[in-house]
């Protein structure tokens, strides 16, 4: 996600992409309880009613499922949803670099060729004495 989207996203809209990043990256296993509510609340500073909408945001994307009166969980099949979600990430990537020119063939070679190690750029400090 570039910053300007992640920008023009509603507060809960970033919580919910926080907690499914949180879910995938963590590797959580099919029907493993989150935390409560309250504890996302306590945690993003926010109102329940924020994190009520991330949580309903990430169940209509089949990433959560409720269990009443005991909170939500991560849905059984979150391996196929990972691998779900990849797929669409990686068409999303593969049409932008084709907006931007790359055809098949470059895009190929890209993937093919080992990755480049970039430096990080050096900073500048007032009053460093520039090339002494």
């Amino acid at each position: 996600m570039n910053n300007n989207s992640y920008a023009k996203q509603y507060k809960y809209q970033r919580i919910a992409e926080d907690i499914k990043i949180d879910i995938f990256s963590n590797r959580m296993k099919g029907n493993t309880p989150l935390p409560s509510i309250r504890e996302y609340a306590k945690k993003y500073c926010v109102n329940p009613n924020t994190i009520s909408n991330a949580l309903n945001l990430l169940k209509n994307e089949n990433i959560i499922y409720t269990y009443r009166t005991k909170g939500y969980f991560v849905v059984e099949n979150i391996e196929d949803r990972r691998y779900a979600l990849a797929q669409k990430e990686i068409c999303n990537l593969i049409n932008i670099l084709y907006k931007i020119g790359i055809d098949k063939q470059s895009l190929l070679n890209i993937l093919l060729k080992p990755p480049q190690i970039i430096e990080p750029v050096k900073t500048i400090k007032a009053g460093d004495n520039m090339g002494k």
